[in-house]
C-alpha cells in the first residue's frame, strides 16, 4: 500500500507542476524531471528507487515510444533514413571525443574515460519526443528525422557498448559480435514480417472480438511483446515499442481510437512516473568535490550532440534553422546513458569514484535539453 500512496502523490504533484510549467509556457517535462530530482535522494528522499517504481517507469517510456511510433508518418522516415544515419553518426562521434578527451583532462584513467565516453555517446529521444508532441512538431521532416536518427543511433550505442565492455573487460569475442549481429537482423525480419503481414491480421481480427476495447488491447500486446522481443535480443525495449508503434498506425484496419485511449493509460499514470524516476537517484553529495568535471561534461555533452547532430543534419540538406533544431532534439540523455552507466558501474569499468559525478551530468543534460529544443523550435515554428 505504500507504492500506491507514493503513486498517488507523484500523479498528484505531476499536475501541479505540469500546470504551472504550461502557464509559463515551459515544457511540462521539464518540471517532471524537476520534481524526480526533488522527490528523491537529492532533496526530500520521499520516493525511494523500487521495483515498482522501475516498472511502471519502464511501462511509461514504453508506452510514449509506441504513441511516438503512432504518430509517426513511415514514409517520412524512409525519405529521411540517409539524413537520419548522418545525424546519428556525427551526433555519436563528437560527443564520444568530447567526453573522452574531457576525462583524459582530468586524469582519469584510459579505461575509464574509453567508457565514460560510451556513456555520453547514447540519445535518448523519449524526453525530445515529449517536447515535440506538445508542439506538434514530431510529424515534421525535423522532428522526423530525430526519430529515424535516434533508433540508429541506439543501434550504435549498444554496437559500442557490446564491443568496448567486451574489450575492456577482456570477454570479447568475434563470435559474440556475429551472434548479436545475427539477432538483430532476426528481429529486422521478424518486424517485416509483422508489419506486412501478421499485425494486420491481429488489427483486423480485433474488430470482432466482442470485448471494451480489443482494438487498444490488441496493439497493446503488439507493443508489449515486440518491446520484448527487442530487448531479448539485447537492443532497447524503447526500440521495438516505437517499430511496433509505425507498423500498428499503418494497419488498414487501425482506429485513431487506439491512440487516444493509449494515451490517456500512458499520461494518466505510467509516463508521468517515467520522468519523475529519472531525477530521483541525483545526489548532490559530490557536486561540489566534481564540480568542474560535472559542469565540463555537462557542457561537452550538450555541445557534443548539438554541433554532431546538427552538423549530420547540415551535410544532408538541411538548412541551418532545421539543422539546430535536430541538434538540440537529439541532445538529451536520460535513461539510456543511466543504464549503460549502471551496465559499467556493475562490470567495474565505471569506479564509484565518478559514478555520481556522470550520473549527475546525464541528469543535467536531460534537464537541460527539453529547454534547448523548445527555443529551438520557437525560432523556427512550422
Amino acid at each position: 500500500m505504500e507504492f500506491i500512496t507514493l503513486l498517488a502523490l507523484m500523479l498528484f504533484l505531476t499536475l501541479v507542476v505540469s500546470h504551472i510549467f504550461n502557464r509559463l509556457n515551459l515544457p511540462a517535462v521539464i518540471g517532471q524531471l524537476i520534481l524526480g530530482v526533488i522527490l528523491g535522494k537529492g532533496v526530500l528522499n520521499i520516493v525511494k528507487p523500487s521495483s515498482e517504481v522501475d516498472l511502471f517507469s519502464e511501462i511509461g517510456v514504453v508506452l510514449l515510444m509506441f504513441l511516438a511510433g503512432l504518430e509517426s508518418d513511415l514514409k517520412l522516415l524512409k525519405k529521411h533514413l540517409l539524413p537520419s544515419i548522418n545525424v546519428a553518426i556525427f551526433g555519436v562521434i563528437l560527443p564520444v571525443a568530447l567526453s573522452l578527451a574531457t576525462a583524459l583532462i582530468f586524469g582519469i584513467n584510459l579505461k575509464e574515460s574509453v567508457f565514460m565516453a560510451v556513456v555520453f555517446a547514447a540519445t535518448s529521444v523519449s524526453i525530445s519526443v515529449e517536447v515535440l508532441k506538445s508542439l506538434n512538431y514530431l510529424s515534421s521532416s525535423s522532428g522526423t528525422v530525430i526519430l529515424g536518427a535516434a533508433v540508429v543511433d541506439d543501434i550504435l550505442a549498444i554496437s559500442i557498448l557490446s564491443v568496448m565492455s567486451g574489450t575492456l573487460t577482456g570477454d570479447f569475442s568475434a563470435k559474440k559480435l556475429l551472434l548479436l549481429l545475427a539477432m538483430w537482423i532476426g528481429f529486422g525480419i521478424l518486424i517485416l514480417v509483422l508489419h506486412k503481414w501478421i499485425i494486420p491480421e491481429l488489427m483486423h481480427l480485433s474488430k470482432y472480438v466482442e470485448a471494451t476495447h480489443a482494438t487498444t488491447i490488441f496493439a497493446l500486446v503488439i507493443c508489449f511483446v515486440t518491446a520484448y522481443v527487442a530487448d531479448v535480443v539485447q537492443l532497447d525495449a524503447v526500440l521495438g515499442a516505437f517499430v511496433a508503434g509505425i507498423a500498428v498506425s499503418n494497419s488498414s484496419y487501425y482506429d485513431e481510437k487506439v491512440n487516444s485511449n493509449i494515451e490517456t493509460i500512458g499520461y494518466g499514470i505510467f509516463i508521468p512516473v517515467f520522468f519523475i524516476s529519472i531525477g530521483l537517484n541525483l545526489e548532490f553529495s559530490s557536486f561540489l568535490r566534481d564540480f568542474w568535471l560535472i559542469a565540463i561534461f555537462t557542457i561537452t555533452g550538450i555541445v557534443g550532440k548539438l554541433i554532431g547532430a546538427g552538423f549530420g543534419a547540415r551535410i544532408s540538406g538541411f538548412g541551418k534553422k532545421d539543422s539546430y533544431v535536430i541538434g538540440a532534439g537529439m541532445i538529451s540523455r536520460g535513461e539510456m546513458a543511466l543504464i549503460i552507466a549502471q551496465i559499467g558501474f556493475s562490470a567495474k569499468l565505471l569506479s564509484e569514484e565518478y559514478y555520481s559525478a556522470v550520473i549527475i551530468s546525464v541528469i543535467l543534460i536531460t534537464i537541460i535539453a527539453p529547454f534547448i529544443l523548445k527555443s529551438s523550435i520557437n525560432k523556427n515554428p512550422l
